[in-house]
Order: structure tokens, then sequence, then C-alpha cells
């Protein structure tokens, strides 16, 4: 059985021995709401925001399934870029057959 999001943000809470008192104040709220969360199955997005910024911690990851993380994760492996900085004429640059590929760096 998977966990509620509500349990999931508990738990943050508790690991970190954050006050539940003192959370409310921060998400200006009443403790009692935030007893409220913990019991939740369903959560706004910008609150988890909200309580992932104030927890530091990324709630999302625990919401996604393993395989979408893991297709995420080769996706932006995938897409990742490197700029690297050479000293290429402008022929040198055709000859490569580079020319769409190429930022040229404004003379100082």
């Amino acid at each position: 059985m998977e966990k509620k999001i509500g349990q999931i943000i508990e738990e943050r809470l508790r690991a970190q021995n954050v006050n539940v008192t003192e959370f409310a104040k921060k998400l200006h709220t009443r403790r009692e709401n935030v007893y409220d969360i913990f019991k939740r199955e369903n959560i706004d997005i910008e609150l988890l925001k909200k309580i992932g910024h104030l927890l530091n911690y990324d709630f999302f990851q625990d919401l996604l399934e393993p395989s979408t993380v893991h297709e995420i994760m080769l996706r932006n492996a995938m897409t990742n870029k490197v700029y690297v900085e050479l000293d290429l004429t402008p022929e040198q640059v055709k000859s490569l057959g580079i020319e769409d590929k190429v930022l040229t760096k404004l003379k100082e």
C-alpha cells in the first residue's frame, strides 16, 4: 500500500524535528490545518511546493513512479549540452560542417 501525501509530509516534518505549531506559523495557518494536511490523500500543487520549500524537500520525487523518474533522468542525460570554446576560422567551421551549431564570440 502506497503512502498518502499527508503521511509523507508528516514523516518529513518529524524527521527534521520541526514543531507543528512553528510550521503552521510559517505556512500562515493554524496547527489544526497542519494535522488536516497529514490526513490528506491529495494536495494542491502550490501548497505542496510551499511545504517543500519550507522543509527543503522535493515531495514531487515521492509522487513519481520509479520508471517515470528513470525516464526523465535518461531524457535529461541525452539532452545535456556541452559548450566548448574553439579558436577556428570561418573556413575551418565550414569544412567541419558545423555552421549551424556554432555560436560566435563577439570581438571585445
